[in-house]
């Protein structure tokens, strides 16, 4: 396989560098994959937003979408670029609920009606999506799920709780996974829906994230009336949308991936421009080899991470493979947030607030927010179990 871009992506690469360094801050030190700072923080969320408006008007968001719904209908490695460009640097205002859940969910299982009426809003910027899939008994094993909707005339009744919801007190819309058959086997009684947040009935509480930062949110369903050309797929057919969403949120793996190199580029400066007794952190040879493997880890990730993007231009089925990148992404955020506390020591405890915190203590709020890397988009133990059964041919014992 060759790595090498065109001239057309390399100059596409270019544009998309001064875009980034125009639009951010000199000194701006990142973003997460799931965005916390930007959900928490408002003077991130305006710069997000702002972005984001700039982001449309670039015909940059739903970049590889179809002409017809506010795509510009670009190749799959223009794509890569733009997502891997945004997500090393940080930039807010990106948009993933919408561009890599929601919009290729309608475009795979909406009516044309659907997805003129739903995309176009979104690659102009003017929309923002949550995804309500957990609830209190039902994160990892998502067909226990219990908010039901209920059939009462043109509408679908919901009542229930999703918890852990990204973002959600930001958000326009939300695409609702919600228990429509009571009776059937878990996996066979969930419909999807496509619900305003505006709607009467819904209500919200933030949570606080370990970081201290209150980026997710309660979100309760109380007779919410949700018209049935929201419905989307089939009735009862909800476990298809899940399965197809497993698939395209390749980005979260990604996401964990090009956060942990620019830590990790961030880390080996502060080596080599710190000293102990007259020598450079950089020259001590435990450190130099502990980041070495750090190192490799990191670029056998972007190569895997190539891989799947190659699949995706070729047609091909790519679940597991996206379970395995995202399984991989959580172990090197673990390894980078160990070694980054290891070598700051006790410094490294330090949040922003300290004057005497080293890089603006990053290396705490990484440590901390490692621990969802496991967790968050699913868990890693369900990954493996997909990826074992999917890829592997496994039963399920």
């Amino acid at each position: 396989m060759d790595f090498r871009f065109t001239e057309e992506e390399e100059a596409f690469l270019k544009e998309v560098k001064d875009f980034i360094n125009r639009e951010l801050p000199p000194d701006w030190p990142g973003e997460d994959p799931e965005l916390p700072h930007e959900d928490a923080l408002d003077e991130i969320y305006q710069l997000g937003k702002e972005i984001r408006h700039k982001l449309a008007t670039k015909g940059w968001l739903g970049l590889g979408w179809p002409k017809e719904y506010g795509g510009q209908g670009a190749p799959i490695m223009k794509d890569l670029i733009l997502q891997v460009e945004t997500v090393y640097r940080g930039v807010p205002g990106v948009d993933y609920y919408g561009l890599a859940l929601v919009g290729p969910s309608i475009l795979q299982f909406g009516t044309e009606e659907q997805r003129e009426r739903f995309l176009p809003p979104i690659t102009r910027g003017e929309v923002k999506w949550s995804v309500g899939m957990s609830e209190p008994s039902a994160g990892s094993d998502l067909f226990s799920l219990q908010l039901s909707a209920v059939e009462e005339g043109d509408y679908f009744i919901l009542n229930g709780q999703k918890t852990w919801q990204s973002g959600a007190h930001h958000a326009d819309w939300c695409i609702v996974y919600a228990r429509t058959d009571p009776d059937a086997p878990k996996a066979k009684g969930i419909s999807v829906l496509l619900v305003d947040l505006r709607s009467p009935g819904i209500t919200m509480r933030r949570l606080t994230h370990i970081t201290g930062l209150a980026a997710f949110n309660e979100v309760f369903y109380e007779n919410v009336r949700v018209p049935k050309e929201n419905l989307l797929g089939e009735k009862n057919g909800g476990a298809a949308v899940a399965f197809a969403a497993l698939a395209t949120e390749r980005g979260y793996g990604v996401g964990l991936l090009y956060n942990a190199k620019r830590d990790f580029e961030q880390l080996v400066q502060y080596c080599k421009e710190t000293c102990i007794n007259g020598q450079p952190l950089a020259k001590d040879p435990l450190i130099r080899s502990r980041l070495a493997e750090l190192a490799i880890e990191i670029e056998v990730g972007c190569n895997l991470r190539h891989r799947l993007h190659w699949m995706v231009s070729k047609g091909m089925f790519f679940v597991h493979e996206a379970q395995q990148l995202k399984v991989y992404g959580a172990n090197v955020a673990h390894h980078m947030a160990n070694l980054g506390i290891q070598i700051l020591g006790l410094y490294g405890q330090l949040d922003e607030k300290s004057k005497w915190a080293k890089l603006k203590g990053r290396m705490r709020h990484l440590y901390l927010h490692q621990v969802v890397a496991s967790i968050g988009g699913g868990s890693s133990e369900i990954a493996k179990n997909i990826s074992a059964r999917v890829g592997l041919g496994l039963p399920k014992g």
